[in-house]
């Protein structure tokens, strides 16, 4: 057998990922097909978790051994065996002893000296020193009674995530790594798309795949995949808004969600009734008009109005049809062409029940070919985080490929509506966090950028504009915050965490939130939340805080008066780099109820697949934390005392004034450390970067298991001037480590030192 080059290298990106412990999972293909092998599925290693139980029966770790969940493994068996699909491979790598088929790897693929899994080819993949090696392929030969080996040497392998895959995180990655400053350049001055990147900005293959068939099969131009149907039309609607002039919403709908969710976006709407439908020669687009309708029936109303449509066109009125839930899982194809007069088609949809798999896995999609428009939601996408689970995407795509005339399935239950979500999963994640977070109650959302969206929009009001920020947020948020139409109206006042007196001064009862991170990215700075929460609660301000960089193992908002605390769940609490999601903790449980109210309108639930996995990764979440805390200030100890290096930022520095909250604040460091180099130019950066690294990967993450390094400012303020970064104080060539859970620092200190050597050669 021969393992595909891009194949491959996704084991070898797993093992990459999962080091300095084994990675596991199956390679699979076409049932009647035995050369094929098309999907890599990486598996959670449960050997810790046997361990821990009963430690006599499994005296192995997932340092030295690997076990696939069983239940993991039947379930999947079942949904391969519906689409014709089987495992033809079985994975796992081996940190730092090199590919070999060893005694107990034979031991667990025999049964009474017969193959336990017939057929069934091994593959070993080498991970030395966190950097992909070389990979064995092991097939058992009945007649010798033992297996044959073929070896598959590094150079051919196609391992270096830097030269080919570049994903961090397997098959459902959500990092791509950037190998060289040429390359950040070429992709920042558009010279370059990106394969792979962080899954907001780059979509995930799957997700691209399945807009890619939902565009031709409604003869559209262009499709972009959501979170639900809601999102997407939420989404579109507050682009139109903040992108036109003057916004009339003319309404032809029984969906009352959209009444409830207007409010939200300031938006009264004019309705009309579907069977008297008003001239369309009254409607301008000059004067704004907008045109919504979610008929019970949308195909059916677009081919039977369409002399009505078509006049739209020539008035220059954007139309909406919105469908809630698909006919069948998906929209019904348009068999000629884009209809005429029609802008936008949105729809949600939904996989129909299956015993395999847990109901509310759901998308939407925005249908249309206004090029310019669809361009520009993609990019209001990737800030405001309505993102489609790339999980959800791949089931999607296999369904169309099992499904392709789009009827309903048997199981005659496929509508969004109509299907309740299966909520064990979010419920134990929520009930966790909360017990960390010392919150009354909490909900998940689709990415860390969707939980903050849905703060920001919530409390952000008409009467009450004024902004207070604290601190340098995350580049996003702080796009988020200004880059609306609406922050026009927006009196935003920024602090810096040395202008904390200046507070009581402009927290005024107009401001609707005061806003901060624990932890600053990436100066590391840590502001006093116990002063601004006796602040803003004494005023009865809302006071927002992201605790992604802290988590809740360092750090708990609410005991210090946040009212909202926001988390990426993506970072630190999965770690493995393959999961999407974001939660929002609330101190008051009048305030979650509103926040879930908006959620439900929004459509901003998470996959419960994404659920499904970010519970299963938070089981040592805070003996991985443990380690991050450790090895940041070990990385930051030896930065410090590095003579290439002029400054370190790192939370819990005792001499720097920014972090003077930090004991009282802090049980941890997290594991962000940033520095400047001594001879702080581009050329010097260029040396330290460009340079190979054995431990360290490049990618613009962080809470990643495996140490990250990225130039911070050049992948999220490459366009501005010097002025600008002089302002918010953010050294241009700022270099940001992601230190990572690792058991053994020193790999990670010796790359640190190579790199460094570099740069005063």
């Amino acid at each position: 057998m021969q393992i595909p080059a891009q194949i491959l290298a996704q084991c070898h990106a797993h093992g990459v990922e999962a080091y300095p412990e084994e990675s596991c999972g199956f390679i699979v293909g076409n049932l009647d097909d035995t050369e094929s092998l098309e999907t890599v599925y990486p598996m959670r290693n449960i050997m810790n978790e046997l361990h821990k139980e009963d430690p006599e029966q499994y005296p192995r770790t997932g340092r030295d051994g690997y076990m696939i969940d069983p239940r993991e493994h039947m379930k999947l068996e079942r949904s391969l065996k519906k689409a014709g699909k089987q495992i033809k491979v079985i994975y796992h790598s081996h940190p730092d002893v090199g590919a070999y088929f060893s005694e107990k790897d034979k031991e667990d693929a025999l049964w009474n000296g017969n193959a336990r899994y017939p057929g069934i080819t091994f593959l070993v993949c080498a991970t030395n020193q966190g950097k992909a090696g070389d990979a064995i392929l092991a097939d058992f030969n009945a007649t010798e009674s033992d297996f044959d080996i073929s070896e598959i040497p590094a150079n051919t392998s196609a391992a270096s995530s830097e030269a080919t895959s570049g994903l961090l995180g397997g098959t459902f990655g959500v990092s791509g790594i950037l190998p060289t400053l040429d390359f950040i350049h070429e992709w920042k001055n558009g010279k370059r798309e990106l394969e792979y990147g962080y899954f907001r900005f780059v979509p995930p293959k799957q997700v691209k795949n399945l807009q890619q068939q939902l565009a031709a099969r409604q003869q559209a131009r262009h499709a972009l995949a959501y979170s639900s149907g809601r999102a997407a039309l939420l989404e579109l609607l507050s682009y139109l808004q903040d992108s036109r002039p003057l916004t009339k919403l003319h309404l032809a709908s029984t969906e009352t969600f959209i009444t409830d969710a207007l409010p939200s976006l300031e938006i009264a709407p004019q309705s009309f009734n579907l069977n008297e439908l008003p001239a369309a020669e009254i409607f301008s687009g000059k004067a704004g008009d907008l045109i919504l309708i979610a008929p019970e029936d949308p195909q059916n109303f677009v081919r039977e109005n369409s002399e009505w449509l078509g006049k739209f066109k020539k008035l220059r009125v954007p139309v909406i049809i919105f469908e809630e839930a698909a006919c069948g899982f998906l929209p019904a194809d348009f068999q000629d062409e884009w209809p005429n007069g029609l802008t936008y088609w949105i729809s949600g949809f939904s996989l129909p029940e299956s015993r395999d798999l847990p109901s509310g896995i759901a998308g939407g999609v925005i249908l249309s070919n206004n090029d310019r428009q669809i361009a520009e939601l993609a990019e209001l996408r990737k800030r405001r985080g309505a993102i489609l689970s790339a999980r959800n995407a791949a089931l999607f795509c296999e369904q169309i490929a099992g499904n392709s005339d789009g009827t309903q399935s048997s199981s005659g239950n496929s509508a969004e509506a109509e299907t309740e979500p299966d909520c064990a999963h979010e419920e134990a994640v929520t009930k966790q966090l909360c017990e960390w977070e010392h919150a009354a109650a909490g909900l998940l959302f689709p990415s860390g950028m969707a939980a903050i969206m849905a703060v920001l929009t919530l409390l952000q009001k008409k009467g009450k504009p004024r902004l207070i920020v604290i601190g340098l947020l995350y580049s996003e948020t702080y796009s988020l915050l200004m880059d609306s139409g609406r922050s026009s109206t927006c009196d935003a006042v920024f602090l810096g965490l040395h202008e904390l007196d200046r507070l009581a001064e402009v927290l005024t009862k107009d401001t609707a939130m005061v806003i901060t991170e624990t932890v600053t990215n990436p100066l590391c700075g840590v502001p006093d939340l116990e002063r601004i929460g006796k602040l803003a609660n004494a005023q009865g301000v809302p006071f927002v805080v992201d605790n992604t960089l802290a988590s809740p193992a360092n750090c708990q908002p609410v005991d210090w008066g946040a009212d909202y605390v926001i988390h990426s769940t993506t970072k630190y609490l999965s770690g493995t780099n393959d999961h999407a999601g974001g939660a929002v903790l609330v101190k008051c449980a009048e305030n979650a109820k509103a926040l879930k109210e908006f959620q439900q309108n929004w459509g901003l639930e998470i996959s419960p697949l994404e659920a499904e996995v970010l519970e299963k990764r938070m089981f040592d979440f805070e003996e991985r934390m443990q380690r991050f805390n450790e090895n940041s200030l070990a990385v930051a100890n030896f930065l410090e005392a590095h003579s290439a290096v002029d400054r370190v930022y790192y939370a819990c520095s005792p001499s720097d004034v920014c972090s003077s909250a930090a004991p009282k604040l802090l049980s941890g460091n997290g594991g962000v450390v940033s520095f400047v180099l001594k001879n702080d130019c581009e050329d010097n950066l260029r040396r330290f970067y460009d340079g190979e690294f054995s431990s360290i990967l490049k990618a613009p993450t962080l809470g990643s298991n495996q140490t990250l390094v990225c130039p911070y400012p050049l992948l999220t303020h490459y366009h501005d001037s010097d002025a600008d970064l002089l302002e918010i104080e953010l050294p241009r060539y700022l270099i940001r480590i992601a230190s990572g859970s690792e058991n053994e620092i020193e790999p990670i200190i010796a790359d640190l030192n190579s790199a460094l050597a570099r740069t005063t050669n």
